[in-house]
């Protein structure tokens, strides 16, 4: 049924008023629905059409008033205490980035521009970050499932083809090589949310697809040396069963099966010695609080601006960096993962949890590699550590948990807005 011309022309006032456009549409649906019942209500009475329609818009409010209040609910204000930890990592890898390029005899050994290059990568970044920040993600969950099926191709094209680098396959694009296995596990996690949104785990046949679905990146990851980004992708997948409510006993054959390669890849690791210089670690111990040296010994280590950037900040910068360096890396990951106790969207929701999941994987790995509690896995650290295509995935997934925090209660202010407006009338 069309909507009475007067109750349209009201509509179409009150979106003018609000300056955030994507709640326009579920706005559109709550105000229609609630005027089509106070106009019910105004028939019930024994009104005429006209009049109920006239008493339905009264009740409703002034469009000028109604509109200024939906306006200040819905501004969608930027998350800044998610950007703020991430500015300040990434202004502090750059920093770093600085001191390596200029001030270290490991630029000229490695013939590398890591500062140059860096301040790009953040740049580019940073403009795709606050793009996507603006972004409604709820357009995404259409592509989840041509999103898993492409990076499952693109993984086995880079498993069978792809060049070998320290036993890790890089995917050739002619003009430059990716790393796409580290990134397999964003991208994994942003087409799981959308597929598993809604998955019934109780259905039998359901349960063994999505077990199939989780389970065959996994172990592509798995013919590969990068150990990892094969355990980010793991636990990953774990967060992922649990927030779409598969059983318990589901996870932990799902987890415990996939982790038997990895585990014996660490012990195999573990006996042969770790793969960072022994030396170098000690090195940590002797470090000063504030900072002992900005000269960088270049045989101790090869990969200082990637794998061990903690490392090297311990020993250039002092303890007291680092420990800053942890403390805005743990609060933006505590960070997010109390957003997504706050999203109502079901969706939103297991991107949020999936995307925290990683970004802590990542961060615990790192760390327990650069201190020396684990053997060298290859990981970098999140927002610090040099390096193109993960600095752009990461600044990509802080844009999608921008945009969901943007849009985590839109029905629920859209209608408490409504009664306020309807109680002061």
């Amino acid at each position: 049924m069309r909507l009475e011309h007067d109750f349209e022309v009201y509509m179409k006032e009150l979106c003018k008023k609000i300056r955030n456009k994507d709640v326009h549409a579920s706005l559109k649906l709550e105000i229609s629905d609630h005027l089509q019942t106070l106009k019910e209500e105004g028939l019930l009475a024994g009104l005429s059409e006209k009049e109920a329609i006239a008493q339905a818009l009264s009740r409703m409010g002034d469009v000028n008033v109604l509109g200024k209040q939906l306006n200040k609910t819905h501004k969608a204000p930027m998350d800044i205490k998610t950007i703020f930890p991430v500015m300040i990592a990434s202004l502090f890898g750059l920093i770093v980035m600085y001191y390596l390029q200029f001030h270290s005899t490991f630029a000229a050994l490695q013939d590398m521009e890591v500062f140059r290059k860096s301040l790009l990568f953040y740049l580019v970044g940073i403009l795709l970050m606050l793009s996507l920040s603006r972004f409604d993600y709820r357009k995404l969950l259409k592509f989840s499932k041509p999103l898993y099926v492409g990076t499952v191709f693109i993984l086995l094209i880079t498993v069978l083809f792809g060049v070998r680098v320290d036993g890790i396959p890089f995917l050739i694009l002619g003009f430059a090589n990716v790393n796409f296995i580290e990134i397999t596990p964003f991208l994994l996690v942003i087409s799981f949310a959308g597929i598993f949104h809604s998955w019934n785990w109780n259905d039998s046949r359901k349960s063994w697809l999505g077990v199939g679905i989780l389970a065959l990146p996994v172990l592509l990851l798995l013919t590969t040396s990068a150990i990892a980004t094969s355990i980010i992708c793991i636990i990953a997948c774990t967060a992922i069963m649990l927030s779409s409510r598969a059983s318990m006993k589901q996870t932990v054959a799902f987890t415990a099966t996939t982790f038997i390669w990895p585990i014996f890849n660490l012990w195999t690791l573990s006996q042969n010695g770790t793969l960072i210089d022994a030396g170098y670690i000690k090195n940590l111990g002797t470090s000063h609080f504030i900072g002992s040296s900005l000269q960088l010994t270049p045989n101790l280590i090869s990969e200082v601006h990637t794998d061990f950037i903690f490392t090297y900040i311990v020993y250039s910068f002092g303890w007291l960096a680092a420990v800053i360096a942890l403390v805005l890396l743990l609060f933006f990951i505590c960070r997010i993962w109390s957003t997504a106790k706050g999203i109502h969207f079901n969706y939103g929701k297991m991107l949020v949890i999936g995307l925290a999941v990683t970004f802590a994987s990542q961060f615990i790995l790192s760390i327990l590699t650069n201190l020396g509690l684990s053997s060298s896995l290859g990981v970098a650290m999140p927002f610090m550590s040099f390096g193109g295509s993960h600095i752009l995935l990461e600044m990509i997934a802080l844009g999608l948990i921008l945009s969901i925090f943007r849009r985590r209660k839109t029905a629920v202010q859209i209608n408490e807005a409504e009664n306020q407006s309807l109680g002061e009338s």
